[in-house]
C-alpha cells in the first residue's frame, strides 16, 4: 500500500477530535487586567459563515446559511474590575437588499472577586455556553439574534460554570395580547483528574429550559416550558506533538415537558450519546453515537430529534445515528481564524425518510471570524 495512503487512513481514525468541532473561533470571552482602567477601547467582532445542509429526510429540509455579522461597540473600563460597552448588532444574509437585522448591544461587567464575573445586557451567549449539539444548534450563532439577559460565569483550575437567563420577549406592563418568552440554562465543567496535564478527566453538567407563558388568561395561549439535561464524563490524554489530544466521552440527555397542559408529542424522554475524540494542530475528526427515544430539544440539532419539524403529525419515537465531523481550522492573527467544516448523519434505522431505509444526511460550510478591541485613549 502506497505510505502516504496508509499515513492517511491511520490520521483519520486516529486523529479525532473533541467532544464537539473546535468552537473557540465562535466563542467570545473577556478578560480584565490592571492596564486597561479608564481606557476606551473601540470593539470589533465580524462572523462570516457558508454552510450547506444537504437534508432529505421528514424532519428538516436542507438548507444554506449565508452571510455576514458584525458588531461594532465602545467599551469603557472605569475601574480594573468593571466595564460597560455599548454599540450596534448588524446581520445580514447575502443575495437580500436589506440588513436582517440591527439591534443595539449594551454590556456591564462586574468581576467583584478573581474568577467571577456578573453580566447584565448582552451575555456571551450562543457557542460560549458550549452545550452538545442534541441540546443547542450551531447555526444559532447567526439566525439567533445577540443573548440578552444576566449571567454568572466562575472559573478556576477545576471549574468553569455559566449560569444565565436568556430574555427573548419582554411584555410591557398591560400587554395582554402577547406572552414572555425567555431561556434559562446551565453549563459546568468539573475537572477531577488533572495527571500532570497529560491525563484528565472532566464531568460535563448541563441544563437548558425555555419558557413561553404570562400570568393573564386572556390568551388561548398555554404555558409551555421544556426542559433538557445532560450529564457525563470525558477522559482524554494530551501530547506534545501534532496530535493534541485523543479521548473518549459518553453522555446522557434528558428531556422532559414541564408545561401544564402537555402539548408536546413526547413528554419524556432521553438520549445516549457515546464519542470519540482527538485534536491535533489543524484537522479534527469527531465520531459519535447517537441513541434516543421520545427526546425532543427545542433549541438543539434537528436532526437529533425525535419529532418532524416540518409537520407535528410526523414523529420518530426510536432514533439511532451515526454522527461524523470533519473540523479544519487554522489561526491567522490573534482574533482572525479560518475554518471550514464537514458534518454527516448517518440515520441506522432508516425511519426518517420517504424510503424507510438507512440514510444519510449531510452539510458542509467555511467560515472567516474577526475579533479585536482597538484602543482609542485614556479617560479620567
Amino acid at each position: 500500500m502506497n505510505k502516504r495512503i496508509l499515513f492517511f487512513l491511520v490520521f483519520t481514525i486516529s486523529a479525532v477530535l473533541s467532544a464537539q468541532p473546535d468552537l473557540g473561533p465562535f466563542m467570545e470571552k473577556s478578560s480584565f487586567t490592571p492596564k486597561s482602567k479608564q481606557k476606551l477601547f473601540l470593539k470589533i467582532q465580524n462572523q462570516n459563515i457558508f454552510k450547506n445542509n444537504e437534508y432529505f429526510n421528514l424532519i428538516e429540509p436542507g438548507y444554506t446559511l449565508f452571510g455576514s455579522q458584525a458588531n461594532f461597540t465602545l467599551k469603557y473600563y472605569p475601574t480594573s474590575n468593571t466595564f460597560i460597552e455599548g454599540g450596534i448588532h448588524l446581520l445580514y444574509y447575502y443575495g437580500r437588499d436589506k440588513l436582517d437585522r440591527v439591534l443595539p448591544i449594551f454590556r456591564f461587567q462586574y468581576t467583584p472577586v478573581k474568577g467571577l464575573q456578573i453580566i447584565f445586557g448582552n451575555i456571551y451567549g450562543g457557542m460560549s455556553h458550549q452545550y452538545f449539539e442534541p441540546l443547542y444548534r450551531f447555526e444559532r450563532v447567526m439566525e439567533s439574534p445577540p443573548e440578552i439577559g444576566l449571567q454568572f460565569i466562575y472559573q478556576n483550575k477545576r471549574i468553569h460554570s455559566d449560569l444565565f437567563i436568556n430574555w427573548q420577549n419582554y411584555l410591557l406592563r398591560n400587554n395582554y395580547t402577547d406572552q414572555e418568552q425567555f431561556t434559562l440554562g446551565y453549563t459546568g465543567n468539573f475537572k477531577i483528574l488533572n495527571h500532570h496535564h497529560r491525563l484528565q478527566l472532566d464531568i460535563p453538567l448541563q441544563f437548558l429550559s425555555t419558557h413561553r407563558g404570562s400570568q393573564t388568561d386572556t390568551l388561548d395561549l398555554h404555558v409551555v416550558t421544556l426542559m433538557n439535561i445532560a450529564v457525563g464524563s470525558r477522559l482524554s490524554y494530551h501530547f506534545t506533538g501534532f496530535i493534541k489530544e485523543i479521548g473518549l466521552s459518553v453522555n446522557f440527555m434528558f428531556y422532559n415537558d414541564l408545561s401544564p397542559v402537555k402539548e408536546q408529542a413526547f413528554t419524556q424522554g432521553n438520549g445516549f450519546f457515546p464519542e470519540i475524540f482527538a485534536k491535533s494542530k489543524w484537522i479534527n475528526l469527531h465520531i459519535g453515537y447517537w441513541k434516543a427515544k421520545d427526546f425532543i430539544a427545542p433549541l438543539g440539532e434537528p436532526l437529533f430529534s425525535s419529532i418532524s419539524y416540518t409537520d407535528e403529525g410526523i414523529v420518530f419515537p426510536d432514533r439511532q445515528m451515526l454522527n461524523i465531523k470533519i473540523d479544519l481550522h487554522h489561526k491567522i492573527a490573534d482574533g482572525i481564524f479560518i475554518g471550514g467544516r464537514f458534518e454527516s448523519y448517518y440515520d441506522i434505522l432508516g425511519n426518517i425518510n420517504m424510503e424507510k431505509q438507512p440514510h444519510n444526511d449531510f452539510s458542509y460550510g467555511v467560515y472567516i471570524n474577526f475579533s479585536h478591541d482597538f484602543f482609542l485613549k485614556k479617560v479620567k
